[in-house]
């Protein structure tokens, strides 16, 4: 049984004016990484899936060199094997690609992914990989409860505070909540220590192609990033659903034709 976990280094004290746009692309123009929260609980899952199903581990970071710092929290945490596909973006079908690449080289039967990023907020990477890779798809996973060679059942969120079990075929992509697991303390000696173990480079983000069947599925850009222009803006907006939806569907006809 093996596991990949995808993971994601995040910028730390984001501020509007530490953070641009480049060709739809979103850049932190800021010094220091760390791993994203929601790729953080991922990880916890593929520990726990190591220790009750002895599943070979790996983890997988698209991203510059200061990216390892994701990388290292995971063998910090005990994570057996790490890769680093170089390249700067943030932009969800480029990241999705790069690792679909290399998760058709490692051919995992578990695919771990947070459910969103702290800076994009998405929640598209995960569901882009189980289109390339024509996996099965679970989304917002708070448990894993059964896994066997060739299915893994899961409890997942499905709103309004339910949950519901889910079987689904391996290979599995599961884009886990946050709380699916205790986040465990790893101490600042374990993370010095670890900086010493080597991180494979699996390639470089511009010589890597998009799958046929996701290339363009994103089909908008971002334009730019500002900070909130004022506090106390929120309006009820009151009637039955259809109504609602009417006046919403105004409201924004009126800003789309004022930018």
């Amino acid at each position: 049984m093996r596991v990949a976990v995808c993971c994601k280094a995040v910028a730390t004290d984001v501020t509007a004016d530490s953070v641009s746009v480049v060709d739809g692309d979103l850049r932190c123009n800021v010094g220091e990484l760390y791993i994203n929260e929601f790729d953080e609980y991922a990880l916890e899952a593929a520990m726990a899936l190591k220790k009750t199903y002895s599943a070979e581990t790996f983890a997988v970071t698209v991203g510059s060199l200061r990216s390892q710092e994701a990388l290292y929290m995971a063998l910090a945490k005990g994570i057996d094997n790490v890769a680093r596909i170089n390249g700067d973006t943030s932009h969800p079908e480029l990241v999705a690609g790069a690792l679909i690449s290399f998760l058709k080289e490692i051919g995992p039967q578990i695919i771990l992914v947070g459910v969103q990023s702290e800076d994009w907020m998405g929640s598209e990477v995960g569901p882009y990989i189980a289109e390339g890779l024509g996996a099965s798809l679970g989304f917002a996973v708070v448990e894993i409860t059964e896994l066997n060679d060739s299915q893994v059942r899961v409890k997942k969120e499905i709103g309004g505070g339910d949950k519901t079990d889910v079987i689904l075929t391996l290979p599995a992509v599961l884009c886990v909540q946050s709380g699916i697991h205790q986040l465990q303390y790893v101490s600042a000696l374990r993370r010095r220590k670890v900086r010493d173990l080597p991180v494979k480079m699996w390639g470089k983000l511009e010589d890597i192609a998009l799958p046929d069947n996701i290339k363009g599925i994103m089909n908008y850009r971002m334009k730019e990033v500002a900070a909130p222009e004022g506090e106390s803006q929120a309006v009820m907006i009151p009637g039955d659903k259809s109504e609602k939806a009417k006046a919403i569907l105004e409201i924004l006809k009126k800003n789309l034709s004022a930018g």
